[in-house]
């Protein structure tokens, strides 16, 4: 048990900060402290009331009650605890699944080296509510267990705050990132998979944001912004307090009206309190913290996620990956290009079950997802073997199946051309480098991909109050998505994908047990291992990225293998409790497999709402002309975006 201790306390990651306090910092201190011994405190007592329980003193309602007291405690503290040490946060309320860590970093050397991983039995609140809250009596050893690590996690934070300045910036931060947690998470039942609190947790969440907030208002040096501020987050959480149902709780008013404008006032407040951050520390985070809005177009920074080139691509390095995209001189018989597998006209997916392969008549084992916002993503491939853009590429040039090509070979023949040596050096000239090479071959493809960025659908302009065109199935289905259909607990708003809010520095995979026909009937296991064919973890085997479903009415057929060809297909397998839910043996399946129970229409009010997120206005066309080859007249008749 220490070994699993030791792990659970994330003692490396708490780092203290040497700064001058504020009258304001001094304050959330007090707060937080007062909070936090609160926490101490009902850890302790439901320690006790489960040691009751396993002797058979306490009863089951006592134990949950508990429970609920100790999860609202925490919830007071969260903000902070999650933003100053978010590694202790996860094994504290973390998803209750099993952790896979790898332990060879480059495991990517696929066939030279086997990666060595670990995997970490699931643990934290969100295991201890699932098993007090389950149909059947739960193991009270086991519980007793799992909530003396949680104490001990509790009082780890306790004793490192005890001497912990705090800045503007820190404290600021934090109070964004949990509005952020609420309005993406909280209202999802994310963390609250059980119990049946999920507004009142969401409340506790803001509870202390609202009192922080005070005491900018009454001590800070923007006390204008930080009453407005107050205003708009009491508004906030009172409508949490007074709509506690789940299924009824109205989602998209809530985040239109109440709580994207209250996230607005955080950011104005912080605008007003701190000094304007330089363009290099920006980049360290991925969210655009003068964004005011959550479906604000440029909400996320794509330059964040990008391996190098870590800012905006200039017109001419996106101009030329445009041009590298659609041409086949890419792949070694000049007549597959990227575009063979992703057409602008699809939301540059395929449109097929698996996407064709090199050779005539063959196909890979997948199919091509959009790249429509890919970049906003820290896994790519199916399996999310690829962490980068510029990690993607090469395997795609270089794969037999695929492009069967070399950077050698392509940078051979591109230098035959002029006029692409003329693209080079106006997109990456620096004196004493070469412009065309492999490297600024990958980094052109990469600045086009990043430049695919389509977040203006019907519905972000709703959200944003830019029109108030939207049917009510869509409305419904949104509210669906968010709620009771549970699908925003893994496509998580705003980018309806697996990168995790409220941070978006992870991009998730889940096993949710695809069939590999869509007669659910009769429904039989795909043979895919997905991610566990990268690395053979029991708990990743059949795991596939949660993929966006941004335009996802452009992008069929659906799943890895195309298996369902209409978004009503995709609803009623998810409605059935994926494929677990089927009777297939998934074990490790990361879906709930009880059946949604939804109705007709509710199922059409989701695929009303999908619908609504389809937006390809910032699509680039394919070119109308490829550069010549004037000494290669085998290659000026190849067809813009490939043959096949």
């Amino acid at each position: 048990m220490a070994a699993a201790v030791g792990l659970l306390l994330g003692l490396g990651s708490f780092k203290p900060e040497a700064s001058a306090q504020q009258p304001t910092t001094a304050a959330v201190r007090q707060l937080l402290l007062r909070d936090v011994g609160a926490l101490q405190a009902q850890s302790t007592r439901l320690v006790a009331v489960l040691q009751l329980l396993e002797k058979r003193q306490a009863t089951l309602a006592q134990a949950q009650a508990a429970f609920r007291a100790t999860k609202s405690a925490y919830k007071r503290t969260e903000y902070l605890t999650e933003y100053l040490d978010p590694e202790l946060a996860k094994r504290i309320n973390g998803a209750p699944l099993p952790k896979v860590v790898v332990t060879e970093a480059d495991y990517l050397a696929l066939g030279r080296r086997d990666p060595q991983f670990v995997t970490m039995p699931p643990e934290g609140l969100q295991v201890l509510e699932e098993m007090l809250f389950a149909p059947e009596a739960p193991n009270a050893a086991e519980a007793l267990i799992l909530a003396q690590r949680v104490e001990e996690g509790f009082n780890r934070f306790a004793a490192n705050v005890q001497h912990q300045p705090f800045t503007n910036q820190q404290v600021l931060g934090s109070l964004r990132e949990e509005m952020l947690r609420v309005m993406t998470m909280g209202i999802t039942g994310f963390d609250a998979p059980a119990a049946g609190s999920e507004m009142a947790f969401a409340a506790e969440a803001l509870a202390p944001v609202l009192a922080v907030t005070e005491t900018f208002a009454q001590a800070g040096p923007a006390p204008e912004a930080g009453a407005a501020t107050v205003a708009a987050l009491q508004k906030t959480v009172t409508y949490l307090r007074q709509h506690p149902d789940f299924d009824s709780f109205d989602r998209v008013y809530f985040l239109r009206e109440v709580a994207n404008p209250a996230y607005g006032r955080l950011v104005a407040l912080a605008a007003a309190v701190l000094p304007p951050a330089d363009a290099e520390d920006l980049l360290a985070r991925p969210v655009n913290e003068q964004a005011t809005n959550l479906f604000d177009p440029n909400f996320l920074r794509p330059a964040y996620y990008a391996k190098q080139d870590r800012r905006e691509p200039s017109p001419a390095q996106i101009e030329l990956g445009r041009l590298l995209f659609f041409d086949p001189v890419l792949s070694s018989n000049n007549q597959r290009a990227c575009a063979s597998c992703h057409h602008p006209a699809k939301a540059f997916s395929d449109g097929v079950a698996k996407s064709p392969a090199f050779a005539p008549n063959a196909t890979v084992a997948r199919n091509a997802p959009t790249l429509l916002n890919a970049i906003f993503s820290t896994a790519y491939f199916w399996d999310g073997r690829a962490g980068f853009l510029e990690n993607q590429i090469p395997e795609v040039v270089n794969r037999p199946e695929e492009l069967h090509s070399s950077y050698a070979e392509i940078v051979q023949k591109l230098q035959g051309s002029r006029a692409y040596q003329q693209l080079f050096q106006q997109a990456f000239g620096t004196k004493g480098t070469p412009a065309l090479s492999a490297s600024t071959l990958n980094r052109a493809l990469a600045a086009y991909l990043r430049s695919l960025v389509a977040l203006n659908s019907p519905f972000d302009k709703y959200m944003r109050h830019e029109t108030d065109a939207l049917s009510a199935s869509a409305v419904r289905g949104a509210n669906l998505f968010m709620g009771k259909a549970a699908c925003a607990t893994c496509h998580f708003a705003p980018l309806f994908n697996g990168t995790v809010p409220p941070r978006f520095t992870d991009s998730e995979t889940e096993v949710i047990g695809v069939p590999a026909g869509a007669d659910l009937a009769h429904a039989h296991s795909d043979p895919d291992a997905g991610r566990g064919g990268i690395i053979a973890a029991e708990a990743w085997h059949g795991a596939f990225k949660t993929p966006t479903v941004r335009n996802a009415a452009l992008t069929a057929p659906y799943m890895h293998n195309g298996v369902f060809g209409t978004l009503a297909e995709v609803v009623e397998f998810y409605s059935r409790g994926g494929g677990a839910g089927l009777g297939l043996p998934v074990p490790n399946q990361t879906l709930p497999f009880d059946n949604l129970d939804l109705t007709v229409q509710e199922k059409a009010d989701l695929v009303a709402f999908m619908e609504t997120l389809t937006d390809t206005t910032t699509s680039l066309a394919a070119p109308r002309h490829l550069p010549a080859f004037p000494a290669s007249a085998h290659l000026n008749d190849r067809q813009i975006g490939g043959k096949y």
